[in-house]
């Protein structure tokens, strides 16, 4: 009989993070991936690893404590995650409409004691120089960093292996083992797998699994598309999101046009350490489509252009999209479900698993390991929901 201490469903950022920090705490720890690691959500991202993209108060503060522990990831995890402290977010606005609900936004931001700050275009020029000069002004954070997805999430991969965790890939859950209230391990397709603790890290698929245990987990997917550029020289330092990024995120009562909310259409682009252009800036409700629509490139090419005109005559070598988790109010699931005793969620960050996925590892792995995490979590508890 294969018994373990936690059953980590999941091969993404969220759950190699959990399996890692588990496993570093001496739990067993066997980790199933119904594909391959970095497949879902993790392989069709931005690195962004920034305060000024997160919802101002317990998220805010959670993504404080997140982005502490990437300064030491990669000597931790003993490989290069390509993490860049102080590359700089930088979110541009068009007008005076949308510098003022920023405006907003920054001011509840900063309570959480975050370099975020609103700059004139000039200033903003200063630091991209090939922006469009005929935007109004920026929102910034300096101390905006950038990661890469792929190699982080395999980080924590290889360092949880490395301790003793076991990985399956390829192999789908097929359903949760539960007894008197009570988990008891999983069923795959052809062995079933023993363990008290099981942490559900399916990111948008979460709410399958939660069926498995006669669950309504409130978690939806809501589709990211994206485009890459063939490699250029340097083009620009910070990783920048037009200000509809935050707005839609935060504030979508404000946005008029139903072209725009539809799509979720805003701007996400950075430069990765190849030269490539990651460009990217749609919310779409189309359940668990994963294609690429030329409606979204088109959108998303077109803004890219308004907003750095120098690449129009690019070429664009690949696009793709990926799912992200969202929750009715934009906060993830974390912690113990109280109908399944020993049924864990670690999901729904929706497009904040990148930076939020060290501290959510290690703070699952500690609630499993000693009942109570080393930061208070509360306002991330399941239970909020009706479940």
């Amino acid at each position: 009989m294969s018994k373990y201490d936690v059953i980590v469903i999941g091969g993404g950022i969220i759950g190699s993070s959990v399996t890692y920090y588990l496993t570093k705490l001496g739990n067993k720890v066997l980790q199933i991936e119904k594909e391959d690691i970095t497949r879902g959500s993790a392989g069709a991202t931005d690195g962004v690893v920034g305060y000024h993209t997160k919802k101002p108060g317990a998220q805010m503060d959670l993504a404080v404590q997140s982005i502490k522990l990437f300064d030491t990831l990669s000597e931790e995890l003993g490989e290069d995650i390509e993490y860049y402290r102080h590359c700089g977010g930088m979110q541009p606005v068009e007008d005076k409409e949308q510098w003022d609900i920023l405006s907003k936004i920054v001011e509840e931001q900063r309570k959480s004691d975050v370099d975020i700050e609103m700059i004139s275009i000039e200033k903003a020029l200063e630091i991209e120089p090939e922006l469009n000069p005929n935007l109004y002004g920026a929102l910034y954070s300096k101390t905006g960093g950038k990661v890469n997805p792929i190699k982080l999430t395999y980080s924590f991969n290889h360092a949880a292996k490395r301790l003793g965790a076991e990985v399956l890939l390829h192999t789908e859950v097929k359903d949760v083992i539960v007894e008197g209230g009570q988990i008891k391990g999983v069923k795959t397709e052809n062995e079933e797998f023993y363990a008290d603790k099981v942490v559900n890290a399916c990111g948008a698929y979460s709410a399958k699994i939660g069926e498995m245990v006669g669950l309504n987990i409130p978690i939806k997917p809501r589709r990211g598309q994206l485009i890459i550029s063939e490699p250029i020289g340097e083009f620009m330092t910070a990783t920048l999101q037009c200000a509809r990024y935050n707005i839609i995120k935060f504030n979508p009562d404000s946005i008029k046009d139903k072209n725009v909310l539809k799509l979720g259409s805003s701007l996400s682009i950075e430069q990765t350490e190849e030269g490539t252009l990651v460009i990217g800036g749609t919310r779409e409700f189309v359940g668990f489509d994963k294609e690429n629509t030329l409606e979204a490139i088109e959108v998303m090419l077109k803004r890219a252009i308004e907003f750095f005109p120098a690449i129009k005559d690019l070429n664009f070598i690949r696009a793709f999209a990926g799912l992200r988790p969202y929750t009715p109010d934009g906060l993830p699931l974390l912690g113990e479900i109280d109908k399944v005793k020993g049924f864990y969620m670690a999901a729904g960050h929706e497009g904040d698993g990148i930076a939020l996925a060290p501290i959510t590892g290690k703070l699952i792995a500690e609630l499993i390991t000693y009942g109570k995490p080393s930061y208070n979590i509360d306002d991330f508890n399941p239970n909020r929901f009706e479940l």
